[in-house]
């Protein structure tokens, strides 16, 4: 039965993959015989995008060393972000290290365990170059050490479990790009209110001096009501 999610997958036995979802409050189910068929163009297609159509493009990042792991992240996320792979932590490391000055990848979705650079030890890198990257691993070892060790040296904003659930999945790496357009809106107002402040000394300055000159004119015209014309002062 369906149970009115927006999509998991269910049942991927060998090379059967069976998937149920619902859009716009229909259920509906896709049976395949290849599990990467789902990817294809004309099946991401019924996942339907006319609801996120407007959203911003952020760059998302997705590393894993299984080609095929690559593919179907990237499947799942192209219809929401630009999507930049690498097959490697490696390579991934190149390539942020190579992104023009001042552009900034919302997040980076990694694997964990990969051949010379572990999904920790890229974080770890890439922090002093993107510190406002949300990072994502993806691992299928979620012992406590290894948690710990990501936490604290990779700066890991969420983990996920392999196998992973499609729409579980999408809804992680939403939630990271949205904290990292909450942060970039929060440190830009921040840097407004600064130069605001900046300007107050000055502003206030300028103020009190057209405060003054007001009271001096009023003073003056003031003066000048009380000075008698016939050579008798005016009454009060």
């Amino acid at each position: 039965m369906h149970t009115g999610r927006y999509a998991y997958l269910r049942g991927i036995v060998l090379r059967k993959l069976c998937i149920q979802y619902t859009m716009q409050g229909h259920p509906r189910t896709i049976v395949l015989t290849e599990p990467m068929a789902i990817f294809k163009k004309e099946n991401l297609a019924r996942a339907g995008k006319d609801d996120h159509a407007q959203d911003e493009r952020h760059t998302v990042m997705v590393v894993d060393d299984m080609g095929a792991n690559v593919s179907v992240m990237t499947a799942i996320l192209r219809p929401w972000f630009h999507v930049v792979e690498a097959g490697d932590g490696e390579e991934a490391l190149r390539l942020v290290q190579q992104l023009p000055a001042g552009e900034q990848l919302a997040c980076i979705v990694s694997d964990h365990r990969m051949p010379r650079m572990s999904g920790v030890q890229l974080f770890e890198r890439t922090l002093a170059l993107q510190p406002a990257t949300r990072r994502v691993l993806v691992t299928a070892y979620m012992d406590v050490d290894a948690i710990v060790d990501a936490i604290n040296r990779g700066a890991i904003y969420r983990f996920i479990a392999k196998p992973f659930d499609a729409g579980d999945f999408l809804l992680a790496v939403r939630c990271a790009v949205a904290a990292f357009e909450e942060e970039r809106c929060r440190a830009a107002y921040q840097a407004a209110l600064r130069a605001a402040i900046a300007t107050l000394p000055e502003a206030i300055a300028t103020l009190l001096t057209q405060a003054e000159a007001a009271r001096q004119r009023l003073a003056a015209l003031e003066a000048e009501a009380l000075l008698p014309t016939d050579g008798l002062p005016r009454r009060q």
